[in-house]
């Protein structure tokens, strides 16, 4: 991309306007056009993507400098440096025509050399016939596969969780994770900007985007009592204004799974924490669920279940159902403590739960993500063996590990099947983990668990490491780290294909490329 010649955007063989856009005998009227772009690995295929209007003539342009270019033969205005308009030429699809529904794609092999890694390479498009628009600028960060570096452009205010809504122009809100501010990310120029007041959520929360671009706050550790609470809270970005409600029950450590009715499902948690007795996390259980409904903005009740659970998984099927799995939860009639390894299949039709399945090895605060071809991918987590903690209540017979395997729920049969993957690096709680194409998924940081038995307090080491799942087969591979340790961070796939991870100790956001 860097070699070749300097010609100006005026001096091409016949003219931009005749040669590349192709005047047509009846212009039409100025239409939006957008540009945006998919990849940017090395040595990998990036794409730009034209949308415009149908049959009408573009080029997409490529630029290392960003400055106020006036094309006067066009009457349009850059806001790159044309110097390389003649690379456009030697590029597949980065000159000719939109089809019918007014697309194109421009397509560009990076090449796989260090020195473009750390590169901006801003890019717009020109389409018009007779008359001319530009497009929004983009701009593109190539960086190695497999690895882990800071956003090209850092929030105002440090992201340390909540959750994501979308927004128009491929753009991201992001909100409850940064006190009372919501700020967006333009994923197009990788740039921040504050977006308003939001509404700051406490530990163990939960924070779910609706299918209308709202987002629904639950639960969580109320700061003034440090006892769960039944709050709960819509934010609506389009007038960001914020409504509070309320829940039937408190919770903390709950799951919240938007289904495909628009609904959400909220499932189990906590109603009293005592951080200081391991055992009062078993004594405050719920059973319970609630439905959240969008139209009437109430929670109805749902289904209680069959084991009261808090700290466990809630993901949602292509298939619409939900699947609760693992916690902490209560055996079933004796109500004796115990690590979950079952789970079980909301279905939102019949509004209940089936029969339990079982997974290989109990375990809770552990993560998961619905994975592109339907299944879901649950990593690691804690284990918990209080056999002897309850017989004598001392401390040090406590028995907490680390999980480094993951299972993978498929869909099929009556109760669906888990399969075992075992080579995580390290032992992950409270990990990042995101989806990739095929099936594929990125596990990051979280944190292992250990006892210090002098001050008996637990102690949370965050890790920066990462893995990457990839499946046929099923298979864990290591993966470039991250730049500092991350505990129950949050991702967010962006746009790209990239995925972004914020907050977990750490105020920068970093990109993952796959």
């Amino acid at each position: 991309m860097m070699h070749a010649g300097h010609r100006t955007l005026t001096s091409l063989p016949l003219g931009l306007a005749a040669a590349t856009l192709g005047l047509l005998a009846t212009p039409l009227a100025a239409q939006n056009l957008a540009l945006d772009k998919v990849g940017g690995a090395l040595g990998s295929q990036v794409s730009f993507l034209v949308k415009g209007q149908p049959a009408e003539a573009y080029v997409v342009l490529l630029s290392l400098l960003e400055a106020v270019t006036p094309v006067p033969t066009l009457g349009v205005t850059l806001d790159i440096n044309d110097a390389l308009v003649g690379l456009s030429y030697s590029l597949p699809g980065f000159v000719g025509f939109t089809n019918g529904t007014g697309d194109a794609t421009a397509n560009a092999i990076i090449p796989n050399d260090p020195f473009f890694q750390g590169l901006v390479i801003s890019s717009q498009a020109i389409a018009g016939n007779g008359t001319y628009r530009v497009s929004n600028l983009v701009r593109l960060t190539p960086q190695a596969s497999g690895t882990f570096v800071n956003a090209l452009n850092q929030p105002a205010v440090p992201v340390l969780g909540g959750g994501t809504a979308t927004a128009p122009n491929n753009e991201l809100l992001f909100v409850g994770g940064s006190g009372p501010v919501a700020q967006r990310y333009k994923s197009r120029t990788e740039e921040w900007e504050l977006a308003g007041a939001s509404f700051g959520v406490g530990l163990l929360s939960q924070t779910t985007g609706l299918a209308d671009g709202r987002v629904l706050f639950t639960g969580g550790i109320d700061l003034a009592t440090g006892q769960p609470t039944s709050n709960a809270a819509i934010y609506d970005p389009a007038t960001q204004t914020t409504t509070t409600l309320t829940m039937a029950q408190p919770r903390a450590g709950h799951g919240a799974s938007l289904m495909p009715n628009g609904r959400v499902l909220v499932s189990g948690g906590s109603s009293s924490v005592d951080f200081t007795n391991p055992l009062s996390l078993f004594t405050g259980l719920l059973g319970s669920t609630e439905l959240f409904d969008p139209i009437t903005n109430t929670f109805l009740p749902g289904p209680n279940m069959l084991e009261p659970r808090a700290f466990h998984t809630s993901t949602t099927l292509t298939s619409g159902r939900v699947l609760v799995a693992g916690g902490i939860a209560l055996l079933p009639i004796v109500n004796i403590p115990n690590v979950s390894a079952t789970a079980y299949l909301f279905n939102p039709t019949t509004n209940s739960f089936g029969l339990p399945s079982l997974m290989s090895g109990a375990r809770f605060l552990h993560t998961a993500t619905a994975l592109s071809n339907g299944r879901v991918l649950i990593a690691g987590g804690l284990t918990l063996d209080l056999t002897q903690f309850l017989q004598t209540g001392q401390l040090q017979d406590l028995i907490v590990g680390t999980r480094s395997d993951c299972q993978v729920f498929a869909q099929g049969g009556f109760f669906g099947t888990f399969a075992t993957v075992n080579g995580m690096q390290q032992g992950r709680a409270g990990a990042a983990i995101a989806p990739l194409p095929n099936g594929g998924a990125v596990i990051a940081g979280g944190f292992q668990l250990t006892i210090d038995l002098t001050t008996s307090t637990f102690v949370l080491n965050a890790t920066a490491t990462a893995d990457r799942f990839t499946q046929s087969p099923n298979l864990l591979t290591p993966v470039g780290s991250m730049a500092a340790p991350r505990l129950f961070p949050t991702t967010v796939n962006l746009p790209d294909g990239t995925i972004m991870v914020v907050g977990g100790g750490p105020a920068n956001a970093e990109i993952y490329q796959n």
